[in-house]
């Protein structure tokens, strides 16, 4: 699936107010979408009932002050914000990703390290066409958002699926891996490489324990030859188990080419390394891989890598801006803050001044707050028949965007 480096035109949730528009009064941290005023007078009671109706107003005054008051007391700016706790953090954590960049640009393997700090290293191998929202660009794969910019558009797309904390990334160049290894390795293939030939299907390796030298292990790694994506995934974590192996033994080779690793090469080789869990969509040439949400491996064993300890609010963020490449940097700051990035795309206004939060339903009004603290601008609103889909919507302003 190849991505385009334009954003696609989008549709704001919301009809916003006109271009240009001057005469605009400061709003109150939340104000209803569909609140309006009665600007009518109220009709002149007759002198007999001037008593009744002065009790039934000061009543009402009571009533309505204290509802002001309320609501500014939930509402106020300085008002302290719900904090979810904490995630349970044992020992010193890590995490550490590997994209193995193609001679095409794109990735062609892509492997997390995450460790608790104590006894737990695991080595999770993703698929590199693994599908999911990358941020700023729309939905594509983790092989695209190495084409589209580098290592980190990788890292920051996995963080947003993943909900998890990944500290740095190691961008892999076309025979790295072969000069990581530096030797010849022993790979335990769980089934046999095919390589597609003029005179046919021909088996480069057979299914089993074999020793290879460097250069074959990386081409059994980058390459899927005639597997399918689940058999050539499974070969890949073979390999990655090789490697893992190899830079705790011998991390000379490794540590010349990626500097990062030296606080990770003796857990590498005490990691379990395995796939991480996706399920396949579709059919055929629409078959695609997402990340299972219902893996206990990502709910619980590697939790101590969470963001949030709770559900992460999902947002939306549309560009209302003329200026390009405005959503991905929003994108970056609000999933490093624990939030997940539904959606980001152009909106059908193009001339806004000043940033709108739409907070979708009134349960999500507090993290349509806690986002105008974080990005230090914006206006929040209250869209109280919500939308759904997601919790949070940004209409991005010149105010953020010339930012």
């Amino acid at each position: 699936m190849q991505l385009r480096r334009r954003r696609d035109a989008g549709v704001a949730l919301r009809p916003q107010p006109a271009p240009g528009e001057t005469d605009r009064r400061p709003a109150e941290p939340v104000t209803p979408v569909e609140e309006a005023t009665d600007s009518k007078p109220a009709a002149a009671e007759p002198p007999r009932r001037r008593l009744p109706v002065v009790l039934a107003s000061i009543v009402a005054l009571l009533m309505l002050g204290g509802a002001v008051a309320l609501s500014w007391w939930q509402a106020r700016d300085d008002a302290p914000a719900e904090v979810a706790p904490s995630p349970v953090v044992v020992g010193d954590t890590r995490s550490l990703l590997f994209v193995v960049a193609g001679d095409d640009g794109r990735a062609t393997s892509v492997a997390l390290f995450v460790s608790d700090g104590l006894d737990q290293h695991r080595v999770l191998v993703s698929p590199p066409d693994l599908t999911m929202q990358i941020p700023g660009y729309g939905e594509g794969s983790l092989a695209d958002a190495l084409a589209i910019e580098d290592g980190a558009l990788v890292r920051l797309a996995l963080v947003n699926e993943l909900g998890i904390r990944i500290d740095e990334s190691i961008t892999l160049l076309p025979g790295e891996v072969e000069a990581i290894l530096g030797e010849a390795v022993r790979v335990d293939l769980p089934n046999p490489f095919i390589v597609n030939t003029p005179q046919g299907e021909v088996v480069s390796a057979s299914a089993g324990s074999d020793v290879f030298v460097p250069e074959t292990a990386e081409t059994l790694l980058v390459t899927q030859g005639a597997d399918s994506p689940l058999d050539w995934l499974q070969r890949q974590r073979a390999v990655w188990e090789a490697i893992a192996r190899q830079v705790a033994a011998v991390p000379a080779p490794a540590l010349a080419i990626a500097s990062e690793l030296d606080s990770v090469t003796v857990p590498l080789g005490e990691a379990v390394v395995s796939v991480l869990p996706v399920d396949r969509v579709g059919v055929g040439i629409s078959e695609v891989y997402v990340v299972s949400r219902d893996s206990e491996l990502l709910n619980q064993r590697i939790a101590f890598l969470a963001l949030s300890a709770t559900d992460r609010p999902r947002v939306e963020i549309l560009n209302a801006t003329t200026l390009p490449g405005v959503t991905r940097p929003v994108a970056e700051v609000l999933i490093e803050a624990g939030y997940r990035i539904i959606k980001t795309d152009n909106a059908e206004e193009r001339f806004r001044q000043d940033t709108l939060i739409i907070a979708q339903g009134v349960p999500s009004q507090q993290a349509a707050l806690d986002i105008q603290t974080t990005l230090g601008a914006g206006d929040v609103v209250v869209d109280s028949s919500g939308s759904g889909v997601v919790d949070v919507s940004i209409i991005v302003g010149r105010d953020i965007a010339t930012r």
